[in-house]
């Protein structure tokens, strides 16, 4: 059971990879450079710099009823931010069934979630959210899931770091989920057709010699690439008109806000935390409450991430270890890999193709 994406990969000298690491020995020893090619096959063949007519609400409905028809069984991973409440809320609007709902949290310091600082935004926001919904929901599962310290450092080797694709200790990663809690296989042993539904991802709009653009970076696909049962709500080629829009609407709000233009050039800056934040107001509901620590701006390591880091550095070397290991291990710790030289700034993004949104 290992359903890879194939719409997501990496070629290197005509080699096709699925694993950013191999991608990366693979450049390294030829020296040469790596594609990322993102839903080329599809998104190469849809007109980008034409908006959609359909309001960005009425999409957002679409998209949660082409799942539902598609799927037997949709689980839908909820956080608590932007991207999943937004997500959740076009269901319970629309009053579209969803099966089951999974909050998924982890700590490689403790045993208690419940004292994870870097899970704040699930104990604060996703956990409260739920309550005041369930007699909305009587008939959907909701499930919490955590992975502690103790499990972390009874399950994971080096080759965890590598076969998932992550650099970073990620207690709460997708990748290991089913060996984690094998009882959520029982769906696709029932013969269902299932889903795990994620809120990936944001726009990432550009300026060029007058011209907008969308493209999007590898490092914030790189942990999804290959889970068996991945579905991603916004980016696909099943409705690219919804990735459209909310494309086109980051490009009219810097077009209206940004008349200049000399203050967007950067705006695809990876670091760039207070644009980062217009797509949260353009094309997400608000957080049910304001607590954020967020996942990651692509191509960086998230707050959440550095806590968690840290963290296992003090309460759990033997995991903090394990890592340095593996990211020691044949000198895959190169500057030239990481943001600023830097691993805490995560992956260099390699950026996809580019396509116009127009002027």
């Amino acid at each position: 059971m290992n359903r890879v994406n194939k719409g997501l990969y990496w070629v290197c000298d005509s080699k096709v990879f699925y694993n950013k690491w191999q991608a990366l020995d693979y450049s390294h020893s030829i020296s040469k450079p790596i594609q990322f090619y993102f839903f080329d096959k599809d998104f190469s063949l849809y007109e980008w710099n034409i908006e959609p007519r359909e309001s960005w609400e009425s999409l957002l409905t679409l998209r949660a009823l082409q799942l539902r028809d598609k799927y037997d069984y949709i689980r839908l991973f909820y956080s608590g931010g932007v991207d999943s409440q937004t997500m959740l809320e076009t269901f319970l609007k629309s009053n579209i069934y969803i099966d089951e709902i999974i909050v998924y949290r982890g700590s490689a310091a403790t045993d208690d979630c419940d004292d994870e600082p870097a899970d704040d935004e699930v104990r604060l926001v996703a956990l409260p959210y739920l309550k005041s919904i369930e007699h909305q929901i009587p008939k959907t599962k909701i499930t919490v899931l955590e992975t502690g310290a103790t499990w972390l450092s009874e399950n994971l080797n080096e080759s965890y770091f590598y076969e998932e694709s992550t650099f970073a200790i990620r207690p709460w990663c997708e990748r290991h989920l089913y060996r984690r809690s094998p009882e959520l296989l029982r769906p696709f042993e029932k013969g269902l057709y299932h889903c795990d539904l994620r809120g990936g991802d944001k726009p990432k709009v550009f300026l060029e010699n007058g011209n907008y653009y969308m493209a999007m970076y590898d490092s914030s696909r790189i942990w999804d690439i290959g889970d068996e049962f991945l579905e991603n709500f916004y980016l696909t080629p099943d409705m690219p008109q919804l990735h459209a829009k909310q494309c086109h609407m980051v490009k009219n709000f810097l077009k209206e806000n940004f008349p200049a233009h000399s203050e967007i050039k950067s705006f695809f800056n990876v670091f760039d935390t207070e644009k980062l934040e217009i797509i949260n107001r353009v094309c997400r509901v608000p957080r049910y409450k304001e607590v954020n620590l967020g996942k990651g701006i692509t191509g960086v390591m998230s707050s959440k991430q550095m806590i968690i880091q840290v963290r296992a550095k003090k309460y759990n070397p033997k995991i903090f270890n394990l890592w340095e290991s593996f990211l020691n291990n044949e000198g895959r710790v190169r500057p030239e890999r990481f943001n600023n030289d830097n691993i805490l700034d995560d992956f260099k993004g390699i950026l996809s193709k580019k396509y116009s949104l127009g002027s």
